[in-house]
């Protein structure tokens, strides 16, 4: 995939934060969130590198979407409609096609780039918005090259339930986790945000959860989440 990575200089990271964008986002659409995330690290802290990488997806023929990537193709009608009334629950056991090889080539992107910098003792972070998030989800609990220690999921859904589940009773993970919806969110309306919570503790797996009032958007809460659980895994690194 291509990838935008930015790292401290002359330092390895001791942590290693992978940020997948959203449905018909440009590839670069969260790079600027380094710039916000790290001045509110503490002082003195080490500092993690971040990879923003493009969705495989290039959504300009098929949607006339210049410059607009996905991770996998999404019916927008049908989920205008569902979310129209609010009606997602039959999206929690949908295994969306090409997921599979979403998370095949995440995974490559990430690993490549580890091996590449030499950073495989760095501890990783997973995470993302929307499309994103749920990417990211599906890769802490079914990879089994990649074993993150953070989530961050900012207005993700539930979706896979059935197979999310018998990946973690097969192979349970430890991992902190930090998730953030927006309660005006007309996109993925709040209620696929609690199911996504819910699905999260029912594993008993610790979730650091924000409601925040606004869209389908990473508000502050959501950046404050996220400065959180960094911070906790920067402190837990040294």
């Amino acid at each position: 995939l291509e990838s935008i990575l930015i790292a401290p200089r002359g330092k390895d990271p001791a942590v290693f934060v992978t940020l997948c964008h959203g449905f018909g986002a440009p590839g670069r659409d969260l790079v600027s969130l380094a710039e916000e995330l790290v001045p509110l690290l503490a002082e003195g802290e080490a500092k993690p590198a971040f990879l923003f990488p493009c969705g495989p997806m290039d959504l300009e023929e098929t949607h006339g979407m210049p410059d607009a990537r996905a991770w996998w193709p999404i019916n927008m009608a049908r989920l205008a409609q569902l979310a129209a009334v609010d009606n997602l629950d039959e999206l929690r056991n949908e295994i969306p096609p090409g997921i599979d090889h979403a998370r095949t080539k995440l995974e490559d992107c990430v690993v490549d780039c580890l091996s590449d910098k030499q950073w495989n003792s760095a501890t990783l972070v997973m995470g993302g918005f929307s499309q994103g998030a749920m990417l990211s989800v599906d890769v802490a609990l079914r990879s089994t090259r990649l074993s993150p220690a953070g989530l961050i999921a900012w207005s993700g859904a539930l979706i896979c339930e059935s197979t999310w589940t018998q990946a973690y009773r097969k192979e349970p993970r430890s991992m902190q986790i930090f998730q953030s919806h927006g309660r005006q969110d007309m996109i993925l309306p709040l209620s696929t945000g609690r199911a996504l919570n819910s699905f999260l503790r029912n594993l008993s797996l610790p979730v650091d959860y924000a409601e925040f009032q606004g869209p389908h958007t990473i508000g502050i809460e959501s950046i404050e989440g996220a400065v959180r659980l960094l911070s906790g895994l920067l402190s837990e690194s040294r």
